[in-house]
Parts: C-alpha cells; sequence; structure tokens
C-alpha cells in the first residue's frame, strides 16, 4: 500500500476505515498498471457551497450543495490518473482511464461515482443521496465530524450493515477492523 499517492489530501481528515480501504483499492489499482492520485478528500462545508458556486457558474467541476457531499464526512476521495511515469502527476482525464478504479472500488464495496457521472469519485457506501447525506449534515452541524464517524463506526458493527455491504464488511475485517 502507497500513501504517496495519497499526499496531497489531510487522512487525518478521513474516516480510518474507508482510508484503509482505498488505500488498499489504489494499490490494487497500481497493481494492475494503472496509477490514481488522490486530489481531494474531506471538505468543508465553505469550501463546497464555494466548489458548487463555481459548478453552478460554469466554472468548475461537478459539485454537490454543501452539506449534501459525502467529502463534508470524510467519506470521499476524487482522484486524477497519473497518465505517464514522467516526474508530477500528468492527469489522464478521459472517462475509460477510471475503469481500473471503478472495478477495483466496487469489488472493495465502496461506490464508484461512475455510476452517477463522476468517474474520478469514490466513496463509502449508503451516503450517496441527499435523503442519506442530510442526517450527517444535522449531526455535524449539532455537534462534530468525530461525532459522524462514531455513528458510522457503530452502523459498520451492525449485523444489518454488514448484511446489506457484504464486499466492505468482509475488507474491513481482513484489514482489522
Amino acid at each position: 500500500m502507497t500513501r504517496a499517492n495519497f499526499h496531497r489530501v489531510d487522512l487525518d481528515r478521513v474516516f480510518l476505515p474507508f482510508v484503509a480501504v482505498s488505500l488498499e483499492v489504489i494499490t490494487r489499482c497500481a497493481a494492475r498498471g494503472v496509477r490514481y492520485v488522490a486530489t481531494h478528500g474531506f471538505r468543508d462545508l465553505p469550501e463546497q457551497a464555494e466548489l458548487r458556486r463555481l459548478y453552478v457558474a460554469g466554472k468548475g467541476g461537478k459539485a454537490s450543495p454543501a452539506g449534501l457531499s459525502a467529502h463534508n464526512y470524510g467519506l470521499a476521495f476524487d482522484f486524477v490518473c497519473d497518465a505517464s511515469p514522467r516526474p508530477g502527476v500528468q492527469p489522464d482525464w478521459r472517462e475509460s482511464a477510471y475503469r481500473v478504479l471503478g472495478d477495483e472500488s466496487t469489488k472493495a464495496g465502496l461506490v464508484w461515482g461512475g455510476r452517477f457521472g463522476d468517474s474520478p469519485h469514490v466513496q463509502w457506501p449508503g451516503y450517496v443521496s441527499a435523503l442519506q447525506l442530510t442526517p450527517l449534515r444535522t449531526l455535524v452541524q449539532q455537534s462534530s465530524l468525530a461525532d459522524v464517524w462514531a455513528r458510522l463506526d457503530a452502523e459498520r458493527l451492525s449485523p444489518k450493515w454488514r448484511a446489506a455491504n457484504p464486499k466492505l464488511a468482509a475488507e474491513l475485517e481482513r484489514l482489522g477492523f
């Protein structure tokens, strides 16, 4: 597993079980000959609001409203496909460049953004729609990100969650979570 692919993001602000599985996914992608570098992890609500404003104005990439992105809870990464072995990242934004990321993230039980038109995006399952994310927004506004993660830890230990997410549950168990 290589943390070098994640040097641009603060891993301390991303849900630890998600980090562990994502590191494994990126390692598996590298074993298949494709290198991905994380460009975004956690984003606070003001940063998300600005990205949304730019998107709506036609000046930026796809972005959900503040509070309605898994990034706001440390539950998502955006990646860039490095198209060249030359020093530095040589971005490849073609949709096809993200198929290996989609394969490996799906095999691990994560949600690949290619399902909804955002191929560089990978996130934790169960918190994709606005309806699913709203309780997390309420919790973080009333309390803290740590309480969101405590909720997620409790959820992932439940038999119901494990039954709904068998691939991810098996991956987490293999990684010691």
